[in-house]
């Protein structure tokens, strides 16, 4: 075998596959920069719209935006805090004083009133706003756990105990740390908290020296702390600590004027959070919340907005969605007896005629002219309700679809 024409046809075959080899690379390397020049364009596109939104914000910063009227009047940001009723005016006002003093404050009202957003608005509109907010709930901690919980432990405290950790005290020192519901904490804890809040200075679990830490403690109790100490149940010298100041906060049912605004706060961010389409509340959804004293206050009312929406299947919350035992505990109407300038043998029997014309037209506006859950509402066959309908003379309006019939019964 002759060797050159061998290694020339070697050498061909190897120049076509590195051509192939090349031709591949390139179109590879063709498809990079195509796709590196998209996102570039992408990347420009996008540069384009965060400097046209940087000079939007630009220009709200400049121009002269007032703070929306239930705002108007106080020196700080209290948004989170919905509401416009006088007592939560009130309540904003002196908030205004609480969040300059520098000392702990208890924040006292019943489950649900929102406690912990008092907490920290007081917080973030403080001094120490740069700094953490650490919320605990006292209640929600075991008793063996608190000690550790709040102050931390070193290595080898305990079985288990395998590296150190810092307690809330630590985690929050130059800030804001939030005890929820006190009042469930135990009484030899109740010392060590105390020691904490007279001398700035915690010991951790198994150490032998002491950390100093500089803390505001707000604390919240939906108990009244004057008669657990009263009773023992809570130190006398700790309560006097914890409540340089004392924050109140009204229940709902003290400012029902809120409860449209609240609706409307809630519907709108639960729409948001849930992807929902937008939703309208119905005057009467609103009229029957509006009745419901709330004992479990905005956190009730706020659960009750996310059922209202799951349930939803449009786009109008109706009356039929409200919880049975929200409609269920709507005060009755007041019988308010009728006044006769002049009383004869006629006065009882028109005055039962009046009452009772009076409640049948009321029942047939609430049931939208529909005489057969009219009659099961007042205990009476379809037929006794339309002879007595027939008797008063009332007109009775039947809603079909989004038209009106009207219906007039006979007069006797």
């Amino acid at each position: 075998m002759d060797f050159y024409p061998t290694a020339y046809r070697i050498l061909k075959r190897e120049n076509a596959r590195l051509l192939r080899v090349f031709n591949r690379s390139k179109a590879d390397l063709k498809e990079a920069l195509d796709r590196l020049e998209t996102l570039q364009q992408k990347l420009n596109s996008k540069s384009r719209l965060i400097i046209q939104d940087e000079a939007s914000v630009k220009r709200a910063a400049q121009a002269d935006v007032t703070l929306p009227p239930s705002r108007e009047g106080f020196k700080y940001d209290y948004s989170a805090i919905v509401g416009d009723s006088p007592k939560i005016r009130e309540l904003l006002r002196y908030l205004d004083h609480v969040i300059e003093a520098n000392v702990p404050v208890l924040i006292q009202g019943e489950s649900g009133t929102g406690k912990e957003l008092v907490a920290r608005a007081i917080h973030f509109n403080s001094l120490r706003r740069l700094k953490k907010f650490v919320a605990e709930n006292c209640a929600a901690i075991p008793r063996p756990l608190l000690e550790s919980e709040l102050f931390g432990y070193v290595e080898g405290a305990f079985t288990g105990a395998n590296r150190p950790k810092k307690g809330l005290f630590e985690l929050a020192d130059g800030g804001t740390l939030f005890l929820d519901e006190i009042s469930n904490m135990p009484v030899e804890m109740q010392m060590k908290l105390l020691r904490v809040l007279q001398d700035g200075v915690i010991r951790k679990v198994g150490a032998s020296s002491t950390i100093s830490v500089d803390v505001r403690v707000l604390s919240a109790s939906n108990k009244n702390l004057s008669e657990l100490v009263e009773k023992g149940k809570f130190r006398k010298d700790l309560f006097y600590r914890i409540n340089a100041i004392t924050v109140e906060l009204p229940p709902l049912r003290e400012r029902k004027e809120d409860i449209p605004i609240l609706l409307d706060h809630f519907f709108q961010r639960i729409c948001e959070e849930t992807s929902s389409a937008p939703k309208q509340i119905a005057t009467e959804v609103i009229d029957v919340l509006t009745e419901h004293d709330w004992p479990g206050n905005v956190r009730e009312l706020e659960n009750e907005c996310y059922r209202m929406i799951a349930l939803c299947s449009g786009e109008r919350v109706t009356p039929d969605l409200v919880s049975s035992h929200i409609e269920a505990a709507r005060p009755t109407d007041k019988f308010v007896a009728p006044k006769f300038e002049r009383i004869d043998e006629n006065t009882l029997r028109k005055a039962v005629a009046n009452v009772e014309r009076e409640i049948i037209a009321k029942v047939l506006e609430k049931t939208q002219g529909n005489r057969t859950k009219a009659a099961k509402m007042l205990g009476l066959s379809t037929a006794g309700l339309i002879k007595k309908i027939d008797r008063c003379g009332l007109s009775v309006t039947v809603k079909v679809g989004m038209a009106k019939k009207k219906k007039r019964g006979k007069k006797s």
